[in-house]
């Protein structure tokens, strides 16, 4: 596979004019959610405002402009504040630019000069000729092998963007969205995602455990279609429980949830009532916190594979 690119160089302002007529397309499957905080995006456009370089952008053509391959987040960045969406952080290291104090301001606020100087920063941008899935993936991968991706972004490019479009879906599921208490920075590092790959590994590998390296192999399986998403299974597991839960719990943790849902996939098969199992929950995690053995298995080492079979065994034990 011989990947054909060449190297262009663009302005912010080109950049911003592409996103506003809809030719930038910034959620490509298997790319990060948006995960920068304030502080982190105020300090790109400072070092725009000191004309410090940046690293180049991927870009791979599509029929109606770009894919955003590598540099979502600095893409995601830029349009924003060009738009007014984010004023720069107080935390900022530079804080004066030029005589300016900058810190709080959002785009229309900065003086012309400064203004543009953002707006004619120029881009190194690599674009690449349109890819098929496979390579797609494979691009990203290598591009990303020097980043601190976490080995939970790595395993969704492996998945490839069919099954990461199947897992989004699943990840919409109103049991997803409103039961579980998750945060928007958790859902950002696809602590969503991560749920429903452990809860597949109970339901196909429970001699497999939760660490990195197990789930970028369970992923792998998945490429290969050694395992399988088991779409609808899941869908019904989540309609039991949101049946069962008529509002959010707080013990619906990301450490308890996979546990939870392996165990309403053996009481609906058990024929038992979502209300009955709702109520058999509750129970057990009113008192969980004086469960010994349940409390172990959720702290130092979690995803080892003998204490993800010991949430399992008590849980399911004690729903029975």
């Amino acid at each position: 596979m011989a990947i054909k690119s060449n190297t262009e160089t663009h302005t912010v302002s080109w950049l911003k004019m592409l996103d506003d007529e809809g030719k930038l397309n910034k959620n490509i499957s298997i790319q990060r959610k948006e995960v920068w905080d304030a502080e982190k995006k105020s300090n790109l456009i400072i070092s725009m405002l000191l004309n410090i370089p940046i690293e180049s952008l991927l870009f791979e053509e599509n029929e109606n402009g770009y894919n955003v391959l590598d540099g979502k987040q600095r893409t995601l960045t830029l349009c924003a504040y060009l738009a007014d969406g984010f004023s720069l952080s107080p935390k900022i290291r530079v804080q004066e630019i030029d005589g300016v104090s900058v810190t709080g301001l959002k785009y229309s606020q900065l003086p012309e000069g400064l203004q543009n100087r953002i707006a004619q920063y120029q881009l190194a941008i690599a674009i690449l000729r349109p890819l098929d899935s496979e390579e797609r993936a494979t691009v990203f991968f290598m591009r990303n092998q020097a980043v601190a991706l976490t080995k939970i972004d790595l395993s969704l490019v492996m998945l490839g963007e069919q099954a990461m479009n199947t897992f989004n879906n699943l990840c919409a599921h109103p049991f997803m969205m409103e039961k579980i208490k998750l945060t928007v920075p958790a859902r950002r590092k696809h602590d969503d995602l991560s749920i429903l790959l452990q809860y597949l590994i109970l339901r196909q590998r429970p001699e497999m455990g939760f660490s990195g390296s197990e789930i970028m192999s369970f992923c792998d399986d998945i490429k290969s279609g050694e395992a399988q998403i088991e779409a609808d299974a899941i869908r019904a597991v989540m309609d039991y429980l949101n049946t069962a839960l008529t509002e959010k719990r707080q013990y619906l943790k990301k450490i308890h949830v996979p546990v939870v849902l392996y165990a309403a996939q053996e009481a609906m098969e058990s024929g038992v009532e979502p209300a009955v199992f709702a109520n058999r929950l509750d129970e057990f995690f009113a008192s969980a916190s004086s469960n010994m053995e349940y409390v172990s298995a959720c702290t130092s080492g979690s995803a080892k594979r003998t204490n993800v079979q010991t949430r399992v065994r008590v849980v399911t034990e004690a729903l029975a």
